[in-house]
């Protein structure tokens, strides 16, 4: 057994997987971005809707679940798709439909053929994600592509939100959708960062002792994602009560967001080291400081810092969440359904939270929700570690010397 918590992922991958170069780190943070780009900056995206083309809140948020749904269901036949085709060629079609769908929805207002183009560009949008996915965690130090491929939606999420507004005075909706399809396009020149042969873990060859150690992860990380969404979405509410302008949440939130990056530099660092089970402990703690910090201070940069805190420990703790289910899942499987548990973690999280606040009423409810749903997050992640370890500790004693370093 290594002295580290989490094993040494190449043992897993063969001689035409994609290693940790430069242009493997690349793939996957480029199309990590595109896939799902149209959530990370929904707040200006349903916006611009509203205004530019008078829908209602109602038509908004079905053409957001539509897609979001779109996004979070194709993780079935992604799954498929990866034990018959290489990596390289389900992201190449993913991206040919991917660009149709969203040169298609910038170039309609209508609903009846707008809402169809979404649908599709969400579900391509989730296999882009899913072969990211796949291919941090089968890289040979899956805590640094997956630091890279948070980091990377980090910093452009925060450019959108700055930024969107000022493009759609002169292009309307229809901007960030031409923009999205050139980026896909663009993003084809690394493309060959993806793996060209079929997942050694899809092929049938992997155990399956991690398999409830790989379920109690994903059950981490939708808590997670719960918790964390929820809260985020409202965190303007206690900013309100400050004297925070909508302008002034927007700035920080950006702030804040930029700020995140420094997480994923150091997920990618701690990530793999014999204290990684701390690390993730303790951020789970801190985040639930930060959550009832958030409702009690009354200091206008005290606020500010525990916001940007929040989204630091956010952008640490998703890499190093993601790099425990990796190594704990044989198969492949359950990585690929990572895709579907985040999409579907970060829509609940935000319903979930509104109807805390109709029902109980003030920020101080959804806080102390998501502080309870993050320490039942952490104890499956403590569950799943302690399994990895027990069962890793029975299967990987004999050749323990081998996984030192």
């Amino acid at each position: 057994m290594s002295n580290s918590p989490i094993s040494n992922s190449s043992t897993s991958v063969d001689s035409s997987a994609p290693q940790d170069g430069a242009l493997s780190t690349a793939a996957i943070t480029l199309f990590g971005i595109v896939g799902p780009y149209s959530f990370l900056v929904s707040p200006v995206v349903t916006g611009q809707m509203a205004g530019q083309l008078d829908w209602s809140a109602g038509t908004i948020g079905l053409i957001m679940g539509c897609e979001l749904a779109g996004a979070s269901l194709v993780s079935f036949p992604a799954m498929r798709l990866l034990r018959t085709l290489s990596p390289r060629t389900v992201a190449l079609l993913a991206t040919v439909f991917f660009i149709l769908a969203n040169v298609a929805s910038s170039l309609v207002t209508s609903v009846d053929l707008f809402l169809p183009a979404r649908i599709v560009a969400g579900a391509a949008g989730g296999v882009l994600s899913v072969v990211a996915l796949v291919s941090a965690a089968r890289s040979a130090n899956p805590p640094k592509a997956f630091a890279y491929w948070s980091g990377g939606q980090t910093v452009a999420a925060a450019v959108g939100l700055l930024y969107l507004p000022d493009l759609f005075v002169h292009t309307g909706i229809g901007g960030i959708y031409g923009c999205l399809a050139a980026a896909a396009l663009l993003s084809l020149a690394v493309i060959a960062g993806f793996g060209n042969g079929l997942l050694p873990s899809l092929s049938g060859g992997g155990e399956r002792h991690n398999l409830k150690a790989a379920r109690w992860t994903l059950v981490a990380i939708f808590g997670f994602y719960v918790a964390v969404g929820g809260a985020w979405a409202f965190v303007g509410i206690p900013g309100a009560e400050l004297g925070f302008t909508d302008a002034g949440i927007g700035m920080l939130s950006s702030l804040a967001m930029t700020a995140g990056i420094l997480g994923s530099v150091l997920a990618s660092h701690v990530g793999g080291k014999a204290h990684h089970n701390r690390f993730v402990i303790a951020s789970y703690l801190l985040l639930v400081l930060c959550l009832g910090a958030i409702e009690f201070v009354a200091d206008h940069r005290v606020f500010a810092a525990v916001i940007v805190l929040l989204q630091v420990l956010w952008s640490f703790l998703l890499p190093l969440l993601l790099a425990s289910l990796a190594d704990s899942d044989d198969d492949g499987n359950m990585v690929i359904l990572s895709n579907m548990i985040i999409g579907g973690g970060a829509a609940l999280g935000p319903m979930l939270a509104g109807y805390t606040i109709d029902f109980l009423g003030g920020y101080g409810a959804v806080a102390t929700e998501g502080g309870i749903v993050l320490l039942l997050s952490a104890a499956a992640f403590a569950r799943s570690r302690s399994r990895a370890l027990v069962k890793g500790a029975a299967i990987q004693a004999p050749s323990s010397s081998l996984s030192h370093g």
